[in-house]
């Protein structure tokens, strides 16, 4: 006979509180792009005091190598505690100076490697910038010079920086890029 529906059954723990000993681990699953590696690295990583260390081992950089969450101007000071799933951004520099070439006129801008092409541009369109109206924004881009097809909006910068380099240089296109 099946003794597992009593209470006085040791083996029975549904409906009784964890045991307060036994140490839940937290882990973040990691996409990382590096800088100078064309594929995304994805892998899982624990959440404790030796996060930076074990990450860093894990995908073989040094201390001079800055990691920075996708989208945000500040490296990763801490463990991402509470997250299931983090994207990360290595890259050597700590800021990218960012040179905007638009109708004969250059301005910089200096961003964090993990900030968005969609971050820059908005900067590049908006007062700081070049002060485009609201049409000409709208059908602004950024590109490399001499390429054929605008940067990805939701790209990192670091990812266009050339190796051995802190700048990188875009214009600014109002050009048409949605019929191919």
């Amino acid at each position: 006979m099946d003794h597992s529906n009593y209470p006085e059954n040791p083996k029975r723990t549904e409906g009784k509180p964890p045991d307060s000993t036994v140490a839940v681990l937290e882990v973040v699953e990691i996409d990382l792009e590096i800088e100078d590696r064309e594929e995304l690295m994805g892998f899982s990583v624990v959440v404790d005091e030796r996060f930076h260390e074990t990450l860093r081992a894990r995908i073989g950089v040094s201390e001079e190598m800055h990691l920075f969450e996708h989208g945000h101007d500040q490296p990763l000071s801490c463990p991402p505690h509470g997250r299931k799933a983090i994207r990360l951004v290595g890259h050597r520099c700590p800021v990218v100076m960012l040179e905007v070439r638009y109708e004969h006129r250059t301005i910089e801008h200096r961003f964090a490697p993990s900030e968005t092409v969609f971050k820059a541009l908005q900067w590049a369109v908006g007062k700081k910038g070049f002060n485009l109206d609201p049409v000409a924004a709208a059908k602004a881009n950024l590109i490399l010079p001499g390429a054929d097809a605008p940067l990805p909006r939701e790209a990192a910068l670091g990812k266009f920086v050339k190796h051995g380099h802190c700048t990188l240089v875009v214009d600014l296109t109002l050009k048409d890029f949605s019929n191919g």
